[in-house]
């Protein structure tokens, strides 16, 4: 007589088949973590990297507070400022002209993430860290590789995270406090960010030392005039010159959206091992600058403009910003995962949009800045600028002169 294999028919049989079923099914179904809106506290975020920043975490569904001088670059105004709670706060001035900051950190039970893109003296720092007290879970420092500039190197390799360590002499360390104070005060920040941390039981932080950054939205136009420089040369007097001591010495550069999509990973969870850490962020690949020069050249088909270098002091030099060279990335790529776009769609997205916002309304403002320092610094003849925007992109001015 054959035996068949069946289902345990005790109770308790039965129930073991309904469970083992019920987690299985249970086990093949993706689990859903509900999106908790974090709140973010960006100081600036109005400007360049800020702006680019804020639009993604703003598309993530993130409650932002703004805290700048109230300035709205570029299209920033449309795209950011009505999704975001804006204190209107200059920090270079006593808190007393900031109540509604005070008011808002004294009344906000936490604050997830702080980014800081404008803190450029220590006095602006220290007084964030007392104002947020222990609310604050993280704090993500924007810093530059400018820090470099003042302190000495071991080594002619690009420089490491480590090298930021000031000269033992007194005499050195302050002459080369004169001569970069910008990465003097960056570096006093994030000295008193660590400090802060250890001795007052701060913020947990991630300081990002970014090189000359580089994309849309730039509000030190050092693309667009070399962009424009070379689209209008038929009608400016000054050759397209680059700096004879600096067209071949290799730089760093990051794109802008390459930094931003790094920012909003941060906030969205911060890898272990880089909590308490800095970090250079820059593109993989190092250019000179007379290559920075031809890829606009080349992606915008300009093949009958000439570039020359020159060896006077008074040529022109937007680029490199800094001395000590390039940075090593070593570490970003290990930790943060560090990945960035690839420099030829860099130039080709970026030269796109310049191109573009010579007819973008929105950027009326900029434009005109740009008018005015090509007429101020690239020719004598100020009227044949506006001639020029006229012949290459069909520009009219209904008042030309007023451009005079």
């Amino acid at each position: 007589m054959s035996q068949t294999i069946g289902y345990p028919r005790s109770p308790l049989g039965c129930l073991v088949i309904c469970l083992s079923l019920c987690l299985s099914h249970v086990g093949s179904m993706a689990v859903e973590v509900p999106f908790i809106a974090k709140q973010i506290l960006i100081y600036g975020g109005n400007g360049f990297i800020g702006s680019s920043t804020a639009e993604r975490l703003i598309a993530a569904g993130h409650n932002l507070t703004l805290v700048n001088r109230g300035n709205w670059y570029w299209d920033s105004g449309y795209t950011i400022k009505p999704f975001v709670h804006h204190i209107q706060c200059d920090r270079l001035q006593p808190g007393i002209n900031c109540e509604e900051l005070m008011y808002y950190t004294a009344n906000s039970e936490k604050i997830d993430v702080v980014i800081d893109f404008s803190a450029y003296h220590p006095e602006t720092l220290t007084q964030s860290l007392q104002k947020l007290g222990a609310k604050t879970k993280l704090y993500i420092f924007i810093s530059t590789d400018s820090v470099y500039d003042v302190c000495e190197k071991s080594h002619t390799e690009p420089s490491r995270e480590s090298d930021a360590v000031r000269p033992s002499s007194q005499e050195v360390r302050e002459k080369l406090e004169r001569e970069e104070s910008y990465g003097h005060r960056k570096l006093m920040c994030e000295e008193i960010l660590s400090t802060f941390r250890q001795e007052k039981n701060g913020p947990a932080y991630v300081i990002l030392r970014l090189p000359d950054v580089v994309g849309p939205r730039d509000n030190t136009y050092r693309w667009w005039v070399y962009q424009l420089w070379m689209k209008l040369r038929p009608f400016l007097e000054q050759d397209v010159v680059i700096s004879e001591r600096t067209a071949s010495q290799p730089m760093s550069l990051v794109y802008v959206e390459d930094v931003a999509n790094l920012i909003v990973s941060l906030v969205n969870k911060v890898p272990p091992a880089a909590v308490d850490q800095v970090f250079n962020v820059a593109q993989k690949e190092t250019i000179t600058l007379k290559e920075f020069v031809n890829g606009i050249k080349n992606e915008l088909n300009l093949t009958n403009i000439n570039i020359f270098t020159s060896s006077k002091p008074d040529t022109i030099m937007l680029l490199p910003s800094i001395r000590s060279g390039p940075v090593d990335v070593t570490k970003a790529e290990q930790i943060l995962n560090w990945t960035t776009t690839p420099w030829n769609k860099v130039v080709k997205d970026t030269c796109s949009f310049y191109e573009d916002a010579v007819h973008n309304i929105r950027f009326d403002k900029h434009l005109k800045d740009m008018i005015r320092n090509l007429q101020t610094y690239l020719t004598s003849k100020p009227y044949e600028v506006i001639q020029g925007f006229d012949e290459v992109y069909g520009l009219s001015f209904a008042n030309p002169k007023d451009e005079l």
